[in-house]
């Protein structure tokens, strides 16, 4: 079995869009980095407000690798929207991908029925999931479209 966290938290990262992708960048570089060392895979979407992300791997890494997230200083009131075990892993390719909510992806928002701001507070954990799965799905189309267009 997986165990599987689904978070959001609230966005305190300053600045506009350039700021706001570079901090991202940096994050997702770091989590990488950690999630490849503790088994963790998942997938974090975020805007302007909120970062909503699932975290999968093994129990204790999964509490461990949330700790030290929910204390970063980039975010804030950290507030888990589910915790179960599950029989397999969602993202098994990805140490950490992730999809800032863009006008690009904005269509993928839209299937879900999220034409405006994200509600965390109201999201249930499947929503959260079937949107991540979706951003991972168009990421991937859109690498293979860049690879075929070199």
């Amino acid at each position: 079995m997986i165990h599987q966290l689904v978070y959001y938290s609230r966005n305190t990262v300053a600045g506009g869009d350039r700021a706001m992708l570079t901090n991202m960048r940096e994050i997702l570089s770091a989590s990488q980095r950690n999630n490849s060392r503790d088994g963790i895979t998942g997938f974090l979407i975020f805007d302007k407000t909120w970062f909503v992300q699932i975290l999968e791997g093994e129990r204790a890494k999964v509490t461990e690798t949330y700790a030290r997230i929910a204390c970063d200083p980039r975010h804030s009131a950290a507030t888990i929207i589910n915790l179960r075990d599950v029989h397999g892993r969602l993202f098994p390719n990805w140490t950490m991908g992730g999809a800032m909510r863009t006008p690009e992806v904005q269509e993928v928002y839209l299937q879900h029925g999220f034409g405006g701001p994200l509600e965390p507070a109201r999201l249930k954990s499947e929503q959260v999931i079937n949107l991540a799965l979706d951003l991972q799905a168009y990421e991937v189309s859109r690498r293979q479209g860049q690879k075929l267009a070199s």
